[in-house]
């Protein structure tokens, strides 16, 4: 009998593996299906020029203006923190205040813009 307690205690893991088996033939006959698939898409699509030129595209950099926002506001957040840092230390409790208030205004700014 358990006896009842406010832990949850860790159950034993169990060990269990489902084998598998490998058949060459299966293996053979599915490789041979493949590479003629591929030789009758390439055949079709004209030496796949137009997969290349998408998968190179996936991979382009490209300067989105969310991308430069978010690190803008990024920067913003470091020097703030910093000032914050470095006030405490040479202010006390007065750049905490002073922290607040502009953090809050810049909250402001930014959530009026978006609306």
């Amino acid at each position: 009998m358990k006896i009842p307690s406010l832990f949850r205690t860790p159950r034993y893991q169990r060990f269990n593996i489902e084998p598998r088996y490998y058949d060459p033939v299966k293996e053979e006959i599915d490789e041979r299906t493949n590479r003629m698939k591929n030789q009758l898409g390439s055949a079709q699509d004209g030496f796949s020029g137009n997969r290349a030129s998408r998968i190179v595209g996936a991979f382009r950099k490209t300067n989105s203006k969310g991308t430069s926002s978010a690190s803008f506001m990024q920067l913003i957040i470091m020097v703030l923190l910093a000032f914050l840092i470095f006030g405490y230390i040479y202010l006390g409790n007065v750049a905490l205040y002073i922290f607040v208030t502009v953090s809050s205004l810049l909250l402001y700014l930014k959530m009026r813009r978006r609306i």
